[in-house]
C-alpha cells in the first residue's frame, strides 16, 4: 500500500509540474506575441553566437559539481575519480525529472552496480554530497546579499554560513557516532570540506554567469549581480518545491526575476526557455546515454566474471582511520 501511495504521489508531482510548466510557457508565449515579437526575435537572432559560450559555462558548472561529488565519495573510501565515477555522476542526470531529488538515488545505485561500495555507504556519501552542495549555494547567495550592503562583507558572509553549517554537521556527526550513519571523526572540520564547497560555489557562479550572457544587452536594468543571484536562487526554489526538476517553479521564478529587472515581456520566454534548455533539458539525454553506458559496462563486467565482493566493513574502518589521521 505504501509503495502504491509513493508511485501515486510521484505521478501527481510530475503531472503538477507539467501543468505548471505549460501554464508558465503559455503565459510567456502570450507576452511574446502581445509585445514586439519581431524586435525580440531579431535581438535573439543576433545573439546566437553566444550559445556555445553559454553551453561551455553550463559544462563548467556540471564539471565542478561532478568534481565535488566525486571528491566526497573518494573521501569516504569509494573510488570515484575515474571513468566509472564520471559515468555514475552523469547517469544521475537521467533522474532530473524525478520529484523531491529522488534522481540522486541513481548515483549511489550506480556506484553499487560498479561494486565500489555497499549501498548504505554509497547512500551516506550521496547525502554528504547533497549537504555540501546545498551549503555552497546558500553561502553564495548569502555573499551576494551581503555584497549589497558592502563589497567587503561578501566573503565574511560566505565564510560565516559555511562555518555555521559545517559546525552543525559536526555536531550531528557526534550524535551519530556509533550508529550506521557514523562519519569519520572531524569529517566536516577539514580543509577538504571547505575546498569542496568552494569548488561547487564556483560552479554555481558559472551558472549565474551563463544567465548573464543570456540577458546581457536586453532592455532593462539587468546586472551581473542579478544574474549571479537569481540563477542559483531559482534552482534552490525548484528543489524546495519538490517538483520534478523544479520545472514550472524555476521557469516562473526566472521570468518574475527578469520582470523585476525591467526586461520587456516579449523577451522573457526566449531568455528563460533558452537558458533552461542549455542548463537543464540538454542534460537529460546525456544522463540517459550515461545510464545506458553504465548498464553495458556492468553487463560486460558480469560476462567477464564477477569481481570479489567489497569488504565494506574493512573499507569503512580503514577510511575512518585515514580521514581522522
Amino acid at each position: 500500500m505504501a509503495e502504491t501511495n509513493d508511485v501515486s504521489w510521484m505521478k501527481h508531482a510530475r503531472t503538477g509540474a507539467l501543468a505548471l510548466l505549460i501554464g508558465v510557457t503559455a503565459y510567456g508565449i502570450y507576452t511574446f506575441l502581445t509585445g514586439d515579437p519581431m524586435a525580440a526575435a531579431g535581438f535573439w537572432r543576433d545573439k546566437l553566437a553566444i550559445i556555445p559560450l553559454v553551453f561551455l559555462l553550463a559544462c563548467v558548472d556540471v564539471g565542478l559539481e561532478a568534481t565535488g561529488w566525486m571528491w566526497v565519495y573518494q573521501r569516504l573510501g569509494i573510488k570515484a575519480f575515474d571513468s566509472g565515477g564520471i559515468n555514475a555522476y552523469l547517469a544521475g542526470r537521467a533522474g532530473l525529472l524525478l520529484p523531491a531529488q529522488l534522481g540522486r538515488l541513481i548515483r549511489p545505485d550506480a556506484m553499487l552496480r560498479l561494486r565500489r561500495g555497499g549501498l548504505r555507504h554509497c547512500l551516506k556519501a550521496e547525502a554528504v554530497a547533497f549537504v555540501l552542495d546545498t551549503t555552497s549555494v546558500v553561502a553564495l547567495l548569502a555573499a551576494l546579499l551581503a555584497y549589497r550592503l558592502h563589497p567587503l562583507a561578501a566573503p565574511a558572509a560566505a565564510l560565516a554560513v559555511i562555518a555555521v553549517l559545517l559546525f552543525l554537521g559536526d555536531q550531528l556527526a557526534d550524535m551519530l557516532t556509533g550508529t550506521k550513519l557514523e562519519l569519520p571523526q572531524a569529517f566536516w572540520w577539514r580543509w577538504t570540506s571547505l575546498a569542496i564547497i568552494l569548488v561547487e560555489m564556483t560552479g554555481w557562479a558559472a551558472h549565474g554567469v551563463a544567465l548573464y550572457l543570456v540577458i546581457k544587452g536586453l532592455p532593462g536594468d539587468a546586472t551581473v549581480w542579478d544574474a549571479l543571484f537569481y540563477a542559483p536562487a531559482s534552482s534552490v526554489l525548484g528543489v524546495a518545491t519538490g517538483l520534478p526538476g523544479g520545472i514550472g517553479a524555476t521557469e516562473g521564478f526566472l521570468g518574475a526575476s527578469l520582470r523585476l529587472m525591467k526586461i520587456p515581456s516579449e523577451h522573457l520566454v526566449l531568455a528563460v526557455g533558452g537558458f533552461r534548455l542549455i542548463t537543464f533539458w540538454l542534460w537529460l539525454p546525456v544522463g540517459w546515454i550515461a545510464l545506458a553506458m553504465l548498464k553495458r559496462r556492468v553487463a560486460l563486467s558480469a560476462d567477464a566474471g564477477s569481481p570479489e565482493p567489497v569488504d565494506q566493513k574493512a573499507r569503512d574502518e580503514g577510511e575512518i582511520a585515514r580521514v581522522s589521521e
